[in-house]
């Protein structure tokens, strides 16, 4: 699929060429294509120097930066974001098989994701967007969850009812998207300490 294409205002990629994720609308100077909210789109300089590629979204932040180099943003381009996340925790001693098995996993722009946040509860992983492009992405993010994680994760619930923007008129959201509820409430360990997890 090719990609609206944004170009900026002259000197407005000052941001951008310092790794900024956000793009806001008085930065931009022309829309080349159509994008609705949600949509991905490529970001050039006024000198038509590729910048990045993000979700469009109608706003003040009109753009989402997912990555600076021209990359595929497939289930393999989640995958990898995901798993380096997950590695970035593990090395911060943050997930280790009896002492801590609860982290918050993406953390939005910390981790190259704006707009994401996945926590982790045991086996259970909960998905949150907080941008349209999230929303629409949320199957294939499921499926590099799956693939990260494995057989370790049993289900993937997606919770934004209440964090999407309301531009862009996409309703109340909350369903599973792999695995479903159990009898008994999973049991999460967070610092030595255990709980159940509604």
């Amino acid at each position: 699929m090719n990609n609206s294409k944004i170009v900026l205002k002259p000197k407005k990629e000052e941001s951008l060429l310092r790794f900024h994720p956000w793009v806001f609308s008085g930065a931009i100077a022309s829309i080349e294509g159509n994008p609705v909210e949600g949509d991905l789109v490529d970001m050039y300089s006024s000198t038509n120097q590729f910048l990045g590629v993000g979700h469009y979204q109608i706003g003040s932040i009109m753009v989402r930066v997912l990555s600076f180099m021209p990359v595929e943003i497939d289930v393999a381009f989640w995958v990898e974001r995901i798993q380096q996340a997950l590695e970035l925790r593990k090395e911060a001693g943050l997930i280790s098989a009896d002492f801590n098995d609860t982290c918050r996993l993406i953390h939005g722009e910390g981790d190259f994701l704006p707009g994401l946040i996945i926590d982790l509860y045991a086996h259970t992983a909960v998905v949150q967007a907080h941008s349209a492009g999230m929303h629409h992405a949320r199957k294939d993010i499921a499926k590099a969850l799956r693939e990260v994680f494995g057989n370790y994760l049993h289900r993937i619930y997606y919770k934004s009812e209440g964090t999407l923007p309301y531009k862009a008129d996409l309703g109340g959201w909350n369903e599973y998207l792999y695995g479903g509820d159990l009898i008994e409430p999973p049991i999460a360990t967070e610092n030595g300490m255990k709980f159940h997890v509604d």
